[in-house]
């Protein structure tokens, strides 16, 4: 009986051993869940940062993109009345150089005054 007391004994000693080691085990593994966790939780809130930045950029990015889309409309628009101007401008320069010789052949062959006193107020 000596003999199975001393094999219980070493096994209680075992057993026991054991147990602290899976207690130590569990232990290490509670500290290193929980330090896994808060890194976690502060990815997660980095995240939650970025994802409201990133939001933010996009609706902005909307709304110049709306804006530079309109100012180029805009552009467009006056350059195009622009050229329309100095295409017309240039019409009447034509149409006022033409009038200009054809007043300036009659007057030469009129022996009126008048014409002449014109071209004189028109080139003051």
């Amino acid at each position: 009986m000596a003999e199975t007391a001393a094999r219980l004994q070493t096994h209680n000693q075992e057993m026991v051993k054991c147990l602290d080691q899976l207690r130590t085990m569990q232990t290490a593994l509670e500290e290193k869940i929980a330090v896994q966790e808060k890194k976690r939780d502060a990815l997660n809130e980095e995240m939650e940062k970025l994802q409201r930045s990133l939001e933010d950029l996009e609706t902005s990015i909307a709304s110049d993109t709306k804006m530079l889309n309109d100012c180029s409309k805009k552009l467009t628009e006056t350059e195009n009345g622009y050229t329309k101007l100095a295409d017309t401008m240039q019409l009447l320069l034509m149409a006022a150089k033409e009038n200009g010789i054809t007043v300036s052949t009659t007057a030469s062959g009129s022996s009126s005054s008048v014409p002449q006193d014109r071209n004189k107020n028109a080139s003051s």
